[in-house]
């Protein structure tokens, strides 16, 4: 006989994500914590091989290493890869105390500014997970990729009633990605309020790594490829992993469909990226 008393799932999942993702909003801007540390990537900005250009970002501490940001594109000037660089020693020595870390902002190349919706990287060190319990609990990166500037971002307010309509103002449905769902509950300030996908509430979801979108009042401001530190201390080799795109887009450009991660091997160096650029926007009057 059904049981009667049992709650439903849809409630369950709400109430979950009604507590999810707490991050710290103190901030670790690129120049206070530029490198320090005795690892070193290449000082050369711009990189030239025969069929493209790396533009690089500054490089920044963290644990004992450093990370960076990175931009691959064509010699046509069509984006190809976007992402961040983490040295060996940035994935140790990292802090074990409170919860969700300080964000620590990687500027992106003015090209990358130029040829991509992103304006910034904000990474967060989770040394305790954060919710929902018993599915993001692992020690994990949150790496954001902004369509915003740093300082749209930090202008973002904390939640409270009357920030509410604020955070719950959602994209509308052409513009959300097909699978994901967000809650009518907080977000986090100077972030934004995040999207999941449904699986992750499937029976035998295990997390190493998955995509998440961010919203804030009404437009989508970042996707934010989450990895736990157990994967990346992996040495992982995870290209091509598609995630949902919407429809359409705010504004006409280059979107990625694709994240990565892997490690390589000549460097030891461990990448984050986002690649296979596909052109987006929104409607055309052939469209509506």
């Amino acid at each position: 006989m059904e049981n009667l008393f049992r709650v439903p799932q849809k409630i369950i999942v709400l109430g979950l994500l009604f507590f999810f993702f707490s991050c710290s909003q103190d901030e670790m801007i690129d120049n206070d914590s530029l490198k320090t540390s005795s690892e070193s990537l290449s000082n050369s900005e711009i990189t030239s091989r025969k069929d493209h250009i790396v533009f690089k970002g500054p490089e920044v501490e963290i644990g004992n290493g450093i990370v960076r940001s990175w931009f691959k594109v064509g010699k046509d000037e069509m984006p190809l890869e976007i992402g961040i660089v983490m040295t060996p020693g940035a994935l140790t020595g990292l802090p074990d105390t409170g919860g969700s870390g300080a964000t620590i902002v990687l500027p992106l190349h003015l090209k990358a500014t130029q040829l991509t919706p992103f304006k910034h990287i904000g990474l967060n060190w989770n040394p305790h997970g954060h919710p929902p319990p018993g599915i993001f609990d692992a020690q994990h990166f949150d790496i954001h990729f902004y369509m915003i500037s740093n300082e749209e971002r930090l202008a973002i307010p904390n939640y409270s009633p009357t920030t509410h309509p604020l955070f719950n103002n959602l994209p509308s449905t052409d513009y959300r990605p097909l699978g994901y769902i967000s809650p009518n509950g907080p977000g986090e300030g100077q972030m934004g309020k995040h999207w999941v996908p449904v699986s992750i509430f499937q029976p035998g979801f295990f997390f190493t790594k998955i995509m998440i979108y961010g919203s804030f009042n009404g437009k989508f401001i970042f996707v934010e490829p989450m990895v736990t530190l157990d994967y990346l201390l992996s040495n992982p080799d995870s290209r091509g992993n598609p995630y949902s795109q919407p429809q359409y887009f705010e504004k006409a450009g280059y979107y990625p469909t694709e994240y990565n991660v892997y490690y390589d091997s000549k460097t030891g160096n461990t990448n984050i990226t986002l690649s296979k650029f596909a052109p987006g926007g929104p409607p055309t009057q052939a469209s509506l």
